[in-house]
């Protein structure tokens, strides 16, 4: 027998309140006024950076960094996370057209970290 959780305000994640945030979500990204502006604010350079940011500083946190490790584990380690990522992973690799996109993106694609002997010292 589950028992809630101590502090009251957070709440018990079943899979039917995940399923339902899920519908939710999906909901508000399909509509035809909100889904817009949402797509819009992502590509904004200033909120990418403020969300840069902010991430940043929480990463500098170590009690912070340590959770968002181990939330990160957890997720990777949940096999039905697992399976479903890999089958979305199978289905983008059996698509040739996708696949082509995939192998060119590799390809052109700069690596965020400069080569060590470029690197001074």
């Amino acid at each position: 027998m589950s028992h809630p959780p101590t502090d009251p305000r957070r709440r018990v994640v079943t899979p039917e309140r995940r399923e339902r945030q899920r519908a939710i979500t999906k909901a508000r990204w399909a509509d035809p006024i909100l889904g817009p502006k949402m797509r819009a604010a992502l590509r904004d350079p200033t909120s990418r950076d403020k969300v840069s940011k902010a991430t940043k500083a929480r990463w500098t946190d170590p009690a912070a960094r340590k959770k968002m490790v181990f939330e990160m584990r957890a997720a990777h380690a949940d096999p039905e996370t697992h399976q479903r990522k890999a089958a979305a992973a199978r289905k983008l690799w059996a698509d040739p057209e996708m696949r082509e996109k995939i192998i060119t993106r590799m390809r052109t694609t700069s690596k965020r970290r400069p080569k060590a002997e470029s690197v001074q010292c």
